[in-house]
């Protein structure tokens, strides 16, 4: 259901790759490189529009990434044009790229040999790469992004959304040749090319078949030829036609969910963005604004960061996987995969304690069985999920287990606190500022500015405010309406032991057992679930629960009698929760005007009738119910919101943005036409 097929190709004489499933090269025989440089680079006009442009970030989109060299000449050529133009206002570029069959990362690099200029850019692509599932992956060039969209184009193009109507400023119309491909170039293409595309916006291809020649035109694309490259005798390249105004915009279809991008009197240049709270979510976000140049204030009301849910001395780093929602599996899968790119970021930059050891999850019983089944019929690649017998798992885990399951390859464990600690101070080099013991009590809209209230009556400005604050977040009249509550969790940290030495890899089993931490002293065992509880104080019960739970799961295992928490050593953390098991993120709704708005919702829609984009509170965004999965979700998360604030391309389908979206609770009962009840 998932699983994406990997290209087959082979290499002809002239060591050029051909797909065998299109019978096609990828690219010309007599120069590939210079073929992507006249056609698209040259064809669009790259050079010459950067030179005159006054926005901090350019979009490309691409039909077909193939062995990436149109992307990575791009990427290039961006680099000459930052080296030579360093005050240009144009500083970030973004490149989406649609490919059903991407080439294996081995097969990549022998594509490449011959292109010495790309070897850093092609194993810096390679190292990142993960087995992937259909959807978005976004993968970090320094000032380039590359959002890959594996899959069906047909499918992935329209999950772009109507956040990107008008916003893509060039296209490269590759992919294979139209007799080669019918199914790609063809009139929902053009059309879908037209909404998304700037007004000026421009096009190129290497094709001048006149069946695309006129569904460009169709589409609403002023088309010209020009001499084609090497042997063929003419191309296309085109604009978006003149009568385009920036105020057009196709009408959205899910108005409801409409992210909003910060509105801002000036352009995006000393962005001042005011971050609440002190954990994984703020460390992540404060990370992705920062790498646009936002001036960053953090609000901690903490003698330090990390002392509440993202405080534990162990954690385990690992997609959550579910056997009835799709949607939730892939958003997991997508975070898991650019976090895994941002770790590897972090230990090229500061050391913090963690280990690449996979994550074990066990069919404990019959249910647990049967939903680690379930989530094996999904289709997912072997390197993320991989099903196990009972003597499979237990050599994995170094333990005797009592049961099989599965295996999470890439799972890791880290030290939370210690990770967001450090990771916030190496941030301070490069200009984030932390007020601690800052707790921010009110926030006002006033003359286009926040004014953010703290403990002692202080009143502060910025720009945009993210909250960050995990349940906190509802302590606000703006954000009161939201479904957000308490959860308390106690990890107890128990003595290791020459048997449990033996543990390999984090043990999941209705609970979790971390391997040794570096310094072969501890584990850490946990955590107790008790909703609607934000106290913090030690659990006696809790505490016993927590060894119950491993010994009855996983009885009659002869180790599980070394776990022992009668030490009493522990930390309890209250994290924040939704009933749907998903974080919430993007512009905080303003909740009594949506209901204003959307109270005949059901039949505005069934009549066809205009519906007005989704009302939220302007330069104010959260991003929360992270629940037990932060590590692994915040990245992505953190990611996605920086991209939104900046008016850029999300690194999310559509759907999972609305999934995601923080007014889903009510706008679920409306679109049914159940009354929601005002507050």
């Amino acid at each position: 259901m998932f699983k994406i097929q990997y290209a087959d190709i082979k290499f002809n004489a002239q060591n050029t790759p051909v797909s065998n499933q299109f019978d096609d090269i990828y690219f010309s025989t007599q120069d590939g490189l210079k073929e992507t440089e006249y056609v698209f680079l040259q064809g669009n006009q790259l050079w010459e529009r950067w030179l005159n442009f006054n926005q901090p970030h350019f979009i490309i989109a691409e039909t077909g990434f193939g062995t990436g060299l149109n992307f990575f000449a791009t990427v290039l050529l961006f680099r000459k044009f930052r080296l030579e133009n360093s005050h240009s206002p144009l500083k970030r570029l973004f490149f989406l790229s649609f490919e059903q069959f991407p080439i294996h990362p081995k097969q990549l690099k022998i594509a490449y040999q011959y292109y010495p200029q790309f070897t850093e850019l092609v194993e810096q692509f390679c190292n990142n790469w993960i087995d992937p599932i259909n959807g978005c992956y976004r993968f970090h060039f320094t000032e380039c992004y590359l959002d890959l969209w594996l899959g069906d184009i047909e499918k992935n193009l329209p999950q772009l959304g109507d956040y990107m109507y008008n916003k893509i400023d060039a296209w490269f119309l590759d992919g294979f040749a139209p007799n080669k491909n019918p199914q790609m170039w063809n009139e929902k293409l053009y059309q879908a090319m037209y909404c998304y595309t700037k007004p000026q916006g421009s096009f190129a291809t290497f094709t001048a078949a006149s069946t695309v020649r006129k569904g460009l035109q169709d589409a609403g694309f002023d088309v010209q030829k020009r001499k084609g490259f090497g042997l063929k005798r003419e191309c296309l390249y085109g604009l978006k036609h003149d009568k385009s105004t920036e105020s057009f915009r196709p009408s959205p279809q899910f108005a409801w969910y409409l992210a909003q991008s910060a509105k801002l009197e000036n352009n995006l240049e000393n962005v001042d963005v005011a971050l609440v709270g002190g954990g994984i979510a703020s460390l992540f976000t404060a990370l992705s604004l920062l790498e646009r140049g936002a001036k960053v204030t953090l609000y901690c009301e903490d003698e330090e960061p990390a002392l509440n849910a993202s405080g534990n001395k162990q954690g385990a780093f690992y997609p959550q996987l579910s056997d009835d929602d799709n949607r939730n599996v892939r958003f997991y899968i997508h975070a898991f995969a650019y976090g895994l790119q941002r770790l590897r970021w972090a230990k090229s930059k500061f050391v913090f304690e963690h280990e690449f050891c996979g994550v074990a999850l066990c069919g404990y019983n019959c249910r647990a069985t049967s939903k680690l089944n379930k989530i094996a019929q999904l289709g997912l690649p072997d390197s993320l999920y991989h099903v196990l017998n009972q003597t499979e798992l237990s050599e994995k885990v170094g333990l005797d287990l009592p049961c099989g399951g599965a295996f999470i390859e890439q799972g890791a464990w880290l030290a939370p606190r210690e990770f967001v600690q450090t990771a916030f101070t190496f941030l301070q080099k490069y200009g984030l500022k932390i007020k601690i013991l800052q707790k921010i009590t009110g926030l006002e809209w006033q003359n286009n500015m926040w004014v953010l209230t703290n403990q002692h009556n202080t009143q502060i400005k910025h720009q945009i405010v993210v909250l960050a604050n995990g349940y906190k977040i509802t302590d606000f009249p703006q954000t009161k309406a939201l479904p957000l509550y308490p959860v308390r969790g106690q990890v107890s940290q128990i003595a290791t032991t020459r048997k449990l030495l033996n543990l390999k890899t984090v043990l999941c089993y209705d609970g979790y057992l971390t391997p040794v931490d570096l310094a072969k002293t501890s584990h850490c065992i946990g955590a107790s679930h008790v909703r609607d509880n934000a106290e913090r104080t030690f659990s006696l019960q809790e505490q016993l629960e927590n060894q119950i739970k491993i010994q009855q799961n996983l009885s009659p295992a002869s180790w599980i009698n070394d776990v022992d928490t009668s030490k009493n050593q522990a930390r309890v953390g209250v994290r924040c929760s939704v009933r749907d098991r998903i974080p919430i993120v993007g512009n905080v709704p303003n909740f009594s005007q949506q209901l204003v708005d959307y109270r005949n919702l059901f039949n505005l829609r069934r009549r066809k009738q205009a519906i007005a984009d989704a009302a939220h509170f302007p330069n104010l965004y959260l991003v929360g119910a992270l629940g037990s999965r932060g590590l692994t979700s915040a990245p992505l998360l953190g990611e996605y919101l920086a991209s939104l604030i900046f008016g850029e391309p999300l690194p999310l389908s559509e759907d999972i943005i609305h999934a995601l979206s923080p007014n889903r609770s009510w706008l679920r009962k409306l679109l049914k036409g159940t009354s929601v009840e005002s507050i």
